[in-house]
């Protein structure tokens, strides 16, 4: 009998430490965009966030490749890896970006989820670098509160979404859970003092398949639905291509993506409490700030959501070709250089 070749063997315990990072930023991404972007978790039934969990698990395999893939560590890219991170969930995740198309495409999806995919993975790094907290750091945990709090509060009260007040507990019970169960993850499943590559993070050939067969039924079960029309699941995947050409102008030599930074892994809880703690009581207090569903504070972050989702692709691409062009002049400056010794 022939003999397996090497690279169709499928050894899955050495890659168990890794697929434990992939679901800590899997458990990551589902509470922030299932909860603090509230996209209706109340509606979720509870055999739902088993299924949820493994599907933001699979799109935390797919966004952790693609960052070492691509090299990602600078706002442009991170922008892109946000982007991308957010049509893969709009298509496979959240069919309430269908509704009125393309307005909430860039509000609940590159708006939302755009910015709860680069908030995630900054999180997840910041916790398992084990450095400690700058400024910016509890600042960007009170930007995050106060879009929770007056999200949660203004959203739903509009008469074209049709969920109905969000109790301020019920908002609290959910995000209490999650953040608890989160920070259980990171004690029980971190690792600690422990030398992580890289190149570990990115996807063996079997691995791929794990992480794309969930998400790829949940698109055809939305379309059987009919919760995906054709249209706008095509002008997404249009738009996902797009962010993998652009991707491609990042990449350069040796550079190392923002993964780096947790290459010698040692969790330090602290930050993710005091992270907590901040979003929480900031979120709580911002809730305070919602009156009814024209409140103007409302009204104003709707726009702020709605620029940033309108914006972020566009922004990225001229950030990424900027810098790309800026390093092939300095590499063309290096080689007339050369040229004239």
């Amino acid at each position: 009998m022939a003999q397996t070749t090497p690279q169709f063997r499928i050894d899955v315990r050495p890659r168990l430490p890794i697929w434990g990072l992939r679901l800590l930023l899997g458990a990551v991404l589902l509470t922030f965009s299932e909860v603090v972007m509230w996209q209706n978790p109340v509606a979720h039934r509870p055999f739902d966030w088993p299924i949820l969990l493994i599907l933001y698990v699979a799109l935390a395999a797919i966004m952790l490749d693609l960052t070492v893939r691509f090299q990602v560590r600078d706002p442009g890219s991170m922008l892109l890896i946000g982007t991308a991170y957010a049509l893969i969930h709009a298509a496979a995740l959240n069919p309430g970006v269908f509704v009125s198309f393309p307005v909430t495409l860039l509000v609940r999806g590159l708006g939302l989820q755009t910015a709860a995919g680069v908030y995630a993975l900054l999180l997840f790094v910041i916790v398992m670098r084990g450095k400690q907290l700058v400024p910016w750091h509890l600042l960007g945990a009170v930007a995050i509160g106060v879009l929770w709090g007056v999200w949660l509060h203004w959203f739903p009260l509009q008469t074209a979404v049709g969920w109905g007040l969000v109790p301020l507990a019920t908002a609290q019970t959910y995000a209490v859970i999650l953040l608890v169960a989160v920070g259980l993850l990171f004690f029980f499943v971190g690792p600690r003092f422990r030398v992580i590559r890289e190149k570990q993070f990115e996807l063996l050939w079997w691995e791929r398949a794990v992480a794309i067969v969930p998400l790829f039924i949940a698109v055809l079960i939305g379309m059987v639905q009919n919760l995906i029309p054709i249209f706008p699941l095509l002008v997404i995947i249009a738009m996902g291509a797009y962010v993998g050409w652009a991707l491609n102008f990042q990449r350069y030599g040796y550079d190392p993506s923002i993964l780096a930074e947790i290459m010698f892994a040692a969790p330090n809880l602290i930050n993710y409490v005091a992270f907590s703690v901040v979003f929480f009581v900031t979120g709580v207090l911002a809730y305070g700030l919602i009156v009814d569903k024209d409140t103007l504070i409302g009204n104003i972050l709707y726009y702020v959501v709605l620029g940033f989702g309108t914006l972020a692709l566009p922004t990225a691409s001229v950030l990424i070709f900027f810098t790309y062009l800026n390093r092939r002049s300095q590499e063309k400056a290096e080689e007339d250089a050369e040229g004239d010794d």
